[in-house]
């Protein structure tokens, strides 16, 4: 089994409730969740260490798989794989089974959580 660290936005509604329907420990086994918003207070290193690497989490959601951090687009296109097999999900599959189509479209889904935090007056990350 490998060891999963997914780092998204747990404020946000959007993010959050994607996150929540994956599968991930089932097929890749134990995942460990990290909230963005908590990195300051509960991970400072980990951080630190993302900081460096310039990946900016207002930006981006990140999971560390297999000694190395995907992120944005790699991630959605990952999870997605992982989704339930019910009728949307299968959409959603069938969307970003291609990597072309995941870079296009994680700018757009990028923005709708921009909206989103803008509408319910949540900041976003300083990182």
């Amino acid at each position: 089994m490998r060891h999963l660290v997914l780092i998204y936005d747990g404020d946000c509604p959007l993010c959050r409730n994607y996150v929540a329907a994956q599968r991930l420990r089932q097929q890749y086994g134990e995942l460990v969740l990290l909230n963005a918003r908590d990195l300051p207070e509960q991970e400072p290193l980990l951080l630190a260490e993302l900081q460096q690497q310039d990946l900016v989490l207002n930006q981006t959601m990140l999971l560390y798989l297999d000694g190395r951090w995907l992120k944005g687009a790699e991630v959605v296109q990952l999870l997605a794989s992982m989704n339930e097999p019910n009728w949307r999900n299968r959409l959603w599959l069938s969307w970003f089974r291609s990597a072309r189509r995941a870079r296009f479209s994680y700018p757009l889904l990028r923005a709708g959580r921009n909206l989103v935090l803008k509408l319910l007056k949540i900041p976003p990350l300083p990182y």
